[in-house]
């Protein structure tokens, strides 16, 4: 069950766009000034970053095969492109998710306390 606590919290945190923007800043701060010393601050840091940025990736691959979609005007080739164009952007943040997933499982399950 703690797995699945720890992934609520990715989704049920209220996030805004500058607090998103000093968030990540603050973030990629940490890791060039070398600010982290151990392993679990890194793969905290690491997860932080990766899974807004997989957040913004697909809402914006999304709004563009949308767009690519409607002003496809019957084209199929456009509205195939536009269609393949959702379906990987959604399987790249499945694969997001589930690497992190497999993350906390795996720190879970060896007792390492990487993350969490």
């Amino acid at each position: 069950m703690k797995i699945l606590d720890t992934l609520n919290i990715f989704f049920m945190d209220k996030v805004h766009a500058q607090s998103l923007g000093g968030s990540l800043g603050e973030e990629l701060n940490k890791i060039e000034n070398g600010g982290i010393t151990d392993e679990k601050g890194l793969v905290q840091t690491i997860v932080s970053i990766a899974v807004p940025l997989g957040v913004i990736s697909v809402v914006l691959l999304v709004v563009y095969a949308g767009y690519l979609l409607m002003s496809s005007q019957g084209n199929p080739d456009k509205i195939k492109e536009g269609k393949d164009i959702i379906t990987n952007a959604i399987i790249g943040f499945i694969v997001v998710l589930l690497s992190v997933a497999i993350l906390i499982l795996i720190s879970n399950t060896l007792g390492l306390n990487i993350y969490g």
